[in-house]
């Protein structure tokens, strides 16, 4: 029989997608099926029954409803389930099940803000409830058989404590858990109040606090049966730079040979040069042609000169995706240099407003056919982006995994990246025979131009450059080998018992 895992995360595309973590949930448990495993997902249902998430899932069918305790507050709540999240093989879907709880999740926004831009009152409490629903509904009977919890970020981190302090059903505080850490950069701060409320007696709350609050990453890192990040090179930085690990780097050393760095894939029927319903023009590594016809449409949609070589960023406008180092360096890049650039993604307001700041004085300056930024989160576009790029810029300051860079290598366009965790493994740097695109060490605009620059040089030289391209579209990015990776990390942690590991040690 194979192994019944539960993915547990905030996000899961095609439902609900902020970032990668979205992608990876939407994908792997498909994945899963071919190497032993079978999965499925729970996840907040954003909005409520008639929100947008619930029209995406389609036809919802009533599982259970439940009760928990949130302190003085008895918060009510249902489980629905659909299978939509389709296998690679077009049989009956991944079950993704949906917990609707409307005092925290009956606003449609993810995270931070709700879809009208207004911050959510009860933001700390929010995951802190759904991770209690999830667990009193596995107790509760209606629950599939699960053999593995597989937790995702610091919206599913505190149930290890919770399976080991709370009040839980015996069959969940037994079951072994995998917790996978997305990004370092957010790890789920929990007020002290708000800790109290939830009565929990732990022997040492110094264990899972950082700065006088409860860190659900920094418990996790304790508690989980194995932990895992989504890059060998981000692993190693994690556990060694304090930087990337904001504070975690001694907990990430602790766990020892219980913490693992396992490569994210992507999805291959959502980003195929070849049949993307996105694009005007497929096309495939043997012919190129439909490439050039959707750049000349992209060109002629943003007002860009289509006889140039365009550079794309697609991405969050934020600190850790490089924008102190993309603005400038876009800038140069177009002053300097024969290509044309654009920008599309959203992100801090601040630097959406430098975005846009740098289009109008661009504009103003004569470059107006030669620089274009799309301040919004567009799908279609982005997909649209990665074929039309001749070359993809992705300078980010800390990157975990990244998923950009392989949609851009499937697409025929060699990325340009700052050689940083996922980055540093999945690109190959062309030597001039071999390779998938270029690296950069120096966190500098000046060292993502002269990288651009190079790839310029390699543009101008047509063999070379299919060459290239065609390297980099056989790149395997898909989930297969991931998905086998987890499976035995699952089999492992089955294995070894769900806390048979002390907080801080290392499974042997």
């Amino acid at each position: 029989m194979p192994l019944r895992v539960l993915h547990v995360a905030a996000e899961c595309a095609p439902f609900a997608k902020v970032g990668g973590l979205g992608d990876v949930v939407g994908a792997l448990p498909a994945a899963l099926a071919a190497a032993g495993a079978e999965a499925s997902v729970v996840m907040p249902l954003y909005g409520g029954p008639d929100g947008a998430v619930a029209q995406a899932a389609g036809p919802l069918a009533f599982v259970s409803e439940g009760h928990v305790a949130l302190g003085d507050a008895r918060l009510g709540y249902r489980v629905w389930r659909s299978d939509s999240l389709p296998r690679p093989e077009g049989a009956l879907g991944v079950p993704v099940f949906f917990v609707d709880e409307p005092v925290h999740f009956g606003a449609r926004g993810v995270y931070f803000r709700t879809e009208d831009g207004l911050p959510f009152e009860n933001g700390p409490a929010r995951f802190v409830a759904f991770q209690l629903a999830v667990l009193d509904w596995l107790g509760s009977g209606s629950a599939p058989e699960v053999d593995v919890l597989h937790l995702h970020d610091n919206h599913a981190a505190l149930v290890p404590a919770f399976q080991r302090y709370g009040a839980v059903d015996a069959c969940v505080r037994a079951l072994p858990t995998v917790f996978t850490v997305h990004s370092a950069d957010h790890q789920g701060e929990v007020p002290q109040n708000l800790w109290e409320r939830l009565g929990l007696d732990l022997p040492d709350v110094r264990a899972i606090t950082t700065g006088g609050e409860v860190n659900a990453m920094a418990s996790a890192i304790g508690l989980a049966g194995v932990v895992t990040t989504v890059s060998p090179s981000y692993a190693l930085e994690l556990a060694s730079d304090d930087g990337v690990a904001h504070g975690l780097a001694a907990r990430f050393a602790a766990a020892g040979e219980r913490f693992v760095g396992v490569l994210n894939g992507i999805d291959p029927d959502v980003w195929c040069p070849e049949t993307d319903r996105h694009l005007p023009h497929t096309y495939s590594a043997r012919d190129l042609a439909g490439k050039a016809d959707t750049k000349a449409a992209v060109c002629a949609a943003l007002n860009l000169d289509a006889a140039r070589p365009l550079v794309a960023f697609v991405g969050r406008l934020m600190p850790e995706k490089g924008v102190e180092v993309l603005l400038p360096g876009a800038d140069a890049i177009v002053r300097t240099t024969p290509a044309a650039v654009v920008l599309l993604g959203t992100g801090d307001p601040e630097h959406e407003a430098e975005v846009r700041g740098l289009a109008g004085m661009l504009a103003r300056d004569g470059f107006g056919d030669r620089f274009a930024a799309v301040v919004a989160f567009d799908e279609r576009l982005a997909h649209r982006l990665y074929a039309a790029a001749d070359v993809f810029l992705m300078p980010s300051r800390s990157e975990p995994c990244g998923l950009g860079q392989m949609y851009a290598m499937a697409y025929g366009t060699p990325p340009v990246v700052h050689a940083v965790g996922g980055l540093r493994d999945t690109v190959e740097p062309w030597d001039g025979l071999d390779g998938t695109g270029f690296r950069f060490d120096a966190f500098t605009p000046d060292a993502l131009v002269a990288s651009v620059v190079e790839a310029l040089a390699v543009y101008a030289d047509g063999p070379a450059w299919r060459r290239l391209q065609q390297t980099a579209m056989a790149a395997d990015f898909t989930w297969g080998a991931s998905a086998r990776a987890y499976a035995d990390l699952y089999r492992r942690v089955t294995a070894d018992g769900p806390a048979a590991v002390a907080p801080g040690a290392g499974v042997r």
